[in-house]
């Protein structure tokens, strides 16, 4: 799917596709208010089974096992020749190890032709960015399944996941209705001693926007998934700017 890229009258320095699932209604909004001047976002949505709520044994083999279409929407975006792709998809990427989530992005970035970001390479390069703080603690929409899954992941990248916090989400739409006020209390749930970072995973609850709050709040670094994958991307095609009302990441690196 290699194609040529442009420029055009709003996109004078770059043009970036965003892949979300169907019922993703966080991505676009944030990465929009992200955006900086002369770069333009291009949406494409894929579609995801909805994982069981009530049957945990189901909803881990749902986690294992289920594949959207995702390279359909990757094709529906690519005729207007983006820049970069930044995928809005959480907990497909963090399974397995570092080794496959790199496999996973090498694989995605030679069907597109242009750099594709995935979540969980983004959040492994902002913790980098930020110094590599190894003691962290994870903040999620999800269930005890999936959270064990993200745990794995972090481990197997030589971290010490100190704490995690599933916030149980009945269904993906409700992802995107936490309050600030419940997230601030998952993170609060998290300040435990010897924290030396938070991780956010989960791509419809809303964060980005709280990044400096939390951070003033609690004295750490948060590496958000949603940050951290616009922030790379922005990044890997040479875009320097600050990104100023989303923390440290954002803003210094």
């Amino acid at each position: 799917m290699s194609q040529n890229t442009s420029l055009d009258a709003l996109a004078t320095r770059a043009k970036i596709a965003v892949i979300v699932p169907a019922t993703n209604t966080i991505v676009q909004p944030e990465m929009e208010a992200m955006r900086p001047s002369g770069v333009t976002n291009h949406v494409s949505r894929m579609l995801l089974p909805v994982r069981p709520y009530d049957d945990m044994q189901a909803y881990r083999q749902a986690l294992e096992t289920e594949k959207g279409n995702l390279e359909e929407a990757l094709s529906l975006v690519l005729p207007c020749e983006p820049h970069a792709v930044a995928h809005g998809h959480s907990i497909h990427s963090f399974r397995g190890d570092r080794a496959r989530a790199l496999a996973e992005q090498n694989r995605l970035e030679a069907l597109a032709g242009i750099p594709f970001i995935t979540p969980s390479m983004a959040v492994l390069e902002g913790l980098k960015a930020i110094g590599d703080p190894k003691r962290i603690a994870v903040l999620t929409p999800y269930w005890p399944p999936a959270d064990a899954l993200i745990q794995e992941f972090f481990v197997s990248c030589g971290y010490d996941v100190v704490a995690n916090h599933g916030l149980k989400a009945k269904g993906p739409i409700s992802v995107a209705q936490f309050t600030p006020e419940q997230i601030i209390e998952g993170f609060k749930t998290l300040n435990a001693p010897g924290v030396e970072a938070f991780v956010h995973v989960g791509t419809n609850l809303p964060v980005s926007a709280l990044t400096p709050q939390i951070e003033a709040e609690f004295g750490k670094p948060l590496i958000g998934v949603n940050v951290a994958t616009y922030w790379l991307a922005l990044r890997r095609l040479g875009i320097q700017d600050p990104l100023p009302g989303f923390g440290v990441l954002a803003e210094k690196h």
